[in-house]
This record gives structure tokens, sequence and C-alpha cells, in this order.
């Protein structure tokens, strides 16, 4: 796959609306939530001013997911001029909203084989999906991408390509986005090395 089909996506990213909220509770009871997402498909990571989408540009070239920080909450519109990452099946990048020129491409091998529990997960039909607990996780139809909810501070969704085996692959990059920018990091012996870091407003 060309380094070339990683990017182009968020210089014309334009995010349609929906009503229908299909919410991963954050209450410790609750089972964690399961998300299958396929083209157009998007979900909000809750108290994090950070949005996903996926995005399709067809054959070969399978579904990747992009992700922002947004103007304002629930609006799941990027803010301009910010940083945003790109995450493919073989290859991720960064660039800034509003831009056709990444600023850092990566390409990565794939696992083989499904991500570790993607065969729990449901699909949301073209709804909005929050990702609000720990153990939420979103995946990636016709990939081994999963995102799930980074707790820290600032609070951040976390994307990567992860084996059968529950593991991120050595070699392979995670990319974390918040509110406040962007870093991605390679996993090295199960180590993660952060390779790439940007903060949103330089």
């Amino acid at each position: 796959m060309r380094i070339r089909a990683f990017i182009g996506v968020l210089g014309v990213l334009a995010l349609a609306s929906s009503t229908i909220v299909a919410t991963g509770s954050a209450r410790p009871q609750s089972p964690p939530a399961r998300f299958l997402l396929h083209a157009n498909d998007m979900f909000e990571v809750a108290g994090s001013g950070v949005a996903c989408k996926v995005l399709s540009k067809g054959a070969p070239y399978p579904n990747r997911m992009v992700c922002f920080a947004e103007t304002k909450q629930r609006t799941f519109k990027p803010q301009p001029g910010s940083y945003a990452v790109e995450l493919a099946q073989g290859g991720v990048a960064v660039g800034r909203v509003g831009s056709r020129r990444p600023l850092f491409v990566r390409v990565e091998a794939p696992p083989g084989g499904a991500a570790a529990g993607s065969g729990q997960a449901t699909g949301i039909a073209g709804a909005r999906a929050q990702l609000a607990g720990r153990n939420d996780r979103a995946y990636v139809a016709g990939t081994n991408i999963v995102c799930r909810l980074w707790n820290q501070t600032p609070r951040a969704v976390v994307c990567a390509l992860l084996g059968g085996d529950g593991r991120v692959p050595d070699g392979t990059y995670l990319a974390w986005v918040s509110a406040s920018g962007v870093r991605v990091a390679q996993e090295q012996n199960r180590r993660s090395v952060t390779v790439f870091q940007r903060t949103n407003g330089r």
C-alpha cells in the first residue's frame, strides 16, 4: 500500500450528524461496550473533547480511523488547524486539519488474524457511539484497529493494531489523541516509545 494512501482525508474532513446515541455506560456494574464500526460510523470519548470517525477510500484500501479534537463536545467537527491522526491497517499518519500535507507517516505490518475481542463487538448502524468506561472498545471492521479510552490527564483516545493474542505487536504504532494534541509511539519489547508528538496551538 502506498504511503500517500494513508493521508488526505484530514484536509477535507466533513462529518455528518446523527441523532441516535449508542452509549457505553460508565457505571461499574455495566458490562464493557464493544462497538464494531463501519465506514462513516463515529464515536466520542466521554469527557475528552475528542471524536473519531471511520472513513473508507474504497478498494483495495480497507476502512481507516481518523481521530481529532472537536470544536465543541458532541459536534463531531474537528478544530481547524489542530492535529489529527489517521490510522490504517498498514500505517499511521498525522496532519493538521485543513492541510493535505502529512507531518508524520509510518508504514507498519498488521498482525495476522482478527483483533482480540472483535468477535464480541456489535455494529452501531450509523449511530454515534461513546467510549465512557476504561474497558470499552471500538473496533474498525475489516482491520485490526482498536481504540479505547485513555483515562489519564489529559483524557484521550488511544488506537493501535491489536493482535489475536490481545497485544500490540512489536514495531507497530499506538496513537493518542486528546484535546491538547497528539502523540505517536512505537511498541518496542512491550514498551511504548514516543516517536512523534505535537501540541495543538503550536
